[in-house]
């Protein structure tokens, strides 16, 4: 699917929001902005051309037209329509956007620690020209339009947060709209079940048994959008939570060990040293938020 892939910070923002009902025989004026302008029909047809390229955004389907390209409309409506429009902007002083061709929806976990002063990396796809979820995107749009309607500086943050809102939407209904959308779930399904039984012994025929397909099948599904298999990610889970612990807690090393399912002291400080190149009490005197009691290392 064509996309549009935004590297974010910095985030794109909502300039303006708005609705329209065109009857049959309007048609779409000729412009260059320099901004995005995304469309959503929402009943009837939409004939829009950017650039010579033409589009028939019919009901349920969304179009971003881009920055700097003419867009017009090439065709009348036939149909009494409906359309919802976004103009948003995205700050490009050093940060680019990328139109792309996206296959796949793999997303590496990112290295992180509860101590961390920069904002973390991240990624936004926006379909160019696809068909959406309109149960989903059209409460969320007649919000931003109330808002929009009635702006101060407080609903204009208000309206920021809820276009990210709506972002995030668009983003994993196209996902679930997408030939891996199986895989994608239980790719979530293998995650959400791994993260809940930290504390007890890993058991691939149980996990069979309880998201009912082969092992083989859920392991190739969370590596496809993890890039782990199912022990390199609960030992990452492991890890997390043991790295939450040590900097939020007194607890002695040997109860955290066994609260993140590595009972034996020395594999849990091996393990935790493979991954972060320091033992747990080490990890301890660097990142704990609060002066120890004594003897607590």
């Amino acid at each position: 699917m064509l996309m549009l892939e935004f590297q974010a910070p910095p985030f794109p923002l909502l300039a303006a929001v708005g609705h329209a009902l065109w009857q049959p025989g309007v048609m779409h004026a000729k412009r260059q902005f320099e901004v995005f302008d995304l469309l959503v029909c929402t009943k009837g047809a939409l004939y829009m051309e950017e650039d010579g390229v033409s589009y028939e955004v019919l009901e349920g389907m969304l179009l971003v037209l881009e920055p700097g390209k003419t867009h017009r409309g090439y065709r009348p409506s036939e149909l009494d329509t409906e359309v919802f429009w976004i103009h948003f902007d995205y700050p490009q002083s050093d940060s680019k956007w990328l139109l792309m061709e996206k296959s796949s929806w793999q997303q590496p976990l990112l290295r992180r620690t509860d101590q961390d002063i920069v904002p973390p990396p991240s990624t936004i796809h926006i379909p160019k020209f696809a068909a959406v979820d309109l149960r989903t995107l059209t409460p969320l749009l007649n919000q931003m339009i109330q808002l929009h309607q009635v702006l101060t500086r407080q609903r204009a943050f208000e309206l920021q947060v809820l276009f990210g809102e709506f972002l995030i939407a668009l983003q994993k209904g196209t996902i679930r709209n997408s030939s891996q959308a199986r895989s994608y779930s239980l790719s979530e399904q293998v995650a959400a079940y791994l993260e809940s039984r930290l504390e007890e012994p890993f058991d691939s025929e149980q996990m069979e048994r309880e998201l009912h397909y082969h092992f083989d099948y859920l392991a190739r599904c969370l590596k496809q959008y993890t890039g782990m298999s199912p022990m390199q990610y609960r030992h990452h889970l492991q890890i997390e939570r043991a790295k939450r612990l040590l900097a939020h807690s007194e607890l002695p090393l040997k109860a955290i060990g066994a609260l993140c399912g590595l009972a034996d002291s020395t594999y849990f400080t091996r393990l935790f040293k493979r991954e972060t190149a320091l033992t747990p009490g080490e990890y301890r005197r660097l990142n704990q938020v609060f002066v120890p009691n004594e003897g607590l290392l």
